[in-house]
């Protein structure tokens, strides 16, 4: 255990136990009174302070609350996540998203700032065209550093390229930008007595709606009790799922074969092929 993080909560805490830990972040367990991050690099607790205080201030989404930053080390409320009532959760869920993507930006799409995905910056230069963003900012971004780190082969990368250059046969332009949570996987959704406790982990822009459904749809974080209750309040355009959820998630396939390597590269060329690229 770091001294710093003993001296950040003093004897306030007696028990401190590790959670879970990476190449880039370890997260700790204090007391079940706190949740302590200890990353290799400081910009990555920054931009997840940010993002948590964005949300607080901007949206009704739950959240924990932080407590304290120093330099690579972010300390946030401990939250219970008995992951009980799962089911019952999705409507609750689908509230919860929904009035998250009612919040739009006058900017357009992107951010104030570069955020995070998983061990990665994520850009956000601001572009009033949703397709140019998803793009420049998510498909070129990730599968030329994918392409440049080796662990995606030139002739996919071309593939992905050939996309790009027709991209606006398939995606559309939303009548406004939607404030997204960016990584809605189950890992960060905590759940407690049949309700959503709160959503953790954000990787916040502001984008199309549909790439927080694309990516619930990727990792089945929830199901058809969630799509029906969302639709009724926010829109569903009915060729979503055929024509528009797998390129959406051609992102977070990058940012996985990134970081996970060549097990999510079938997942990739499956999706140019399905497009005829």
């Amino acid at each position: 255990m770091n001294v710093k993080i003993k001296h950040l909560l003093g004897n306030t805490v007696s028990r401190y136990t590790l959670i879970t830990q990476s190449s880039t972040t370890a997260i700790y367990n204090a007391d079940n009174k706190y949740i302590i991050k200890e990353a290799n690099e400081k910009w990555l607790v920054e931009s997840e302070e940010l993002m948590y205080e964005y949300l607080r201030e901007y949206s009704s989404l739950p959240i924990p609350e932080v407590i304290k930053r120093k330099d690579n080390i972010l300390i946030t409320e401990y939250i219970p996540n008995d992951q009980l009532g799962k089911d019952e959760a999705q409507i609750n869920a689908a509230i919860h998203l929904a009035n998250l993507h009612r919040i739009s930006w006058e900017e357009g799409y992107g951010f104030m700032a570069d955020t995070v995905i998983g061990p990665y910056s994520q850009p956000n230069t601001p572009n009033d065209s949703w397709i140019e963003f998803f793009k420049r900012e998510r498909l070129l971004d990730f599968a030329t550093k994918a392409f440049e780190e080796l662990q995606l082969p030139e002739e996919t990368y071309l593939r992905i390229l050939s996309l790009c250059d027709e991209l606006e046969k398939y995606l559309v332009e939303p009548k406004q930008s939607s404030l997204l949570h960016g990584d809605v996987w189950s890992g960060n959704v905590l759940i407690h007595r049949g309700e959503v406790a709160a959503f953790i982990d954000p990787a916040l822009y502001y984008g199309h709606h549909e790439v927080d459904l694309a990516f619930i749809m990727m990792f089945s974080t929830f199901g058809d009790r969630f799509f029906e209750h969302y639709r009724k309040l926010f829109p569903i355009e009915d060729d979503f799922v055929e024509v528009r959820a797998d390129i959406y998630n051609l992102y977070p396939y990058l940012v996985h074969l990134r970081a996970f390597g060549e097990g999510y590269l079938p997942y990739i060329e499956k999706t140019l092929t399905k497009y005829g690229y």
